[in-house]
């Protein structure tokens, strides 16, 4: 018995290997990203907002990597600040007009202040008015860093939409999310509910969960993936958001009657044209749309994606 389970366990992994060097290998990653429209931000700026999040006490390391050693009230680990690892690292800043047309504002992505279920950060967002810049509030979770794409929305505002991706037990999730930036006067300057977000697909993948339970025959392993999004430009200022996607399905184990059958890795492009007040999905959304209603396939896809209203 215990040959048997080694043996199949072997096979998880073998076959757990090969398909994902198939995903990765046919990934299509020939188009170019759209850069990011920054508002110009020094050095200098960064550690200016650095120090309005932390009373003043940012450090600066010869990296020039830019931290405190204090974490920010209602954070998780708020008041944390005598350990060696304590505090929060800048780790990206992103640049833009999120509350109101014209503002000149700045989200500065923080980790170590959060935990997991938290997104293991959050951000601060930052407001400037000449040269000086003043702290508007912080926003537990949100994930609004450098590597994320904005797209200018309703009475020109700018959307962010970013990819996500978590791992819970060996389940990996991963994502394309539009935050959208509340307009209105916060009740304090650290309020958790600064945006709102909204999924546009969100796809998991069990195979890091392979090995249990050990000797399962019937077992499905999932490699269902966001492979990445990009914006495009269109005859209006607002671009649209393409996001690509694979699906995948290997059987572990024996031969056998299965619920879920084994799958070729398919890949999906869907374009979710920007319409102002909502995003709506275009091309390439029926036939992804099609594979959601599959219940062997854990995978959700909306198909109209517009900021949460209060």
């Amino acid at each position: 018995m215990k040959r048997i389970s080694i043996a199949v366990l072997l096979l998880i992994l073998v076959i757990g290997g090969a398909w994902y060097a198939y995903v990765a290998f046919s990934m299509d990653d020939d188009t170019p990203d759209t850069p990011l429209a920054q508002i110009p931000l020094t050095f200098d700026d960064q550690v200016a907002m650095a120090n309005l999040a932390c009373g003043g006490r940012a450090n600066v390391d010869e990296k020039k990597a830019i931290a405190c050693n204090t974490c920010p009230p209602a954070s998780d680990f708020a008041g944390e600040n005598n350990a060696p690892d304590a505090g929060w690292n800048n780790s990206g800043v992103l640049t833009g007009s999120f509350t109101a047309p014209g503002m000149d504002e700045a989200l500065m992505r923080v980790s170590g202040c959060e935990s997991h279920a938290n997104n293991m950060g959050g951000d601060f967002l930052f407001r400037r008015n000449g040269s000086k810049w003043s702290l508007v509030r912080y926003a537990k979770s949100a994930i609004a860093d450098n590597k994320c794409l904005k797209a200018l929305w309703g009475q020109g505002r700018d959307a962010v939409i970013c990819q996500t991706g978590d791992m819970h037990q060996g389940f990996a999730s991963s994502g394309v999310q539009l935050m959208t930036f509340d307009s209105a006067p916060p009740a304090s300057s650290i309020d958790k509910d600064l945006y709102r977000k909204v999924n546009f697909v969100v796809t998991e993948d069990g195979s890091g969960n392979c090995g249990f339970p050990v000797g399962n025959p019937q077992q499905t392993l999932q490699f269902d993936k966001v492979d990445r999004a990009y914006l495009v430009p269109t005859n209006t200022s607002r671009p649209s958001v393409i996001v690509k996607v694979t699906l995948a399905r290997a059987k572990a184990g024996q031969a056998g009657v299965a619920a879920c059958p084994a799958a070729q890795p398919e890949s999906y492009t869907v374009t979710w044209k920007n319409l102002g007040d909502h995003f709506e999905a275009a091309e390439g959304y029926v036939g992804l749309a099609a594979r959601a209603q599959d219940p062997c396939c854990d995978l959700m896809v909306a198909s109209r994606v517009e900021p949460i209203r209060y």
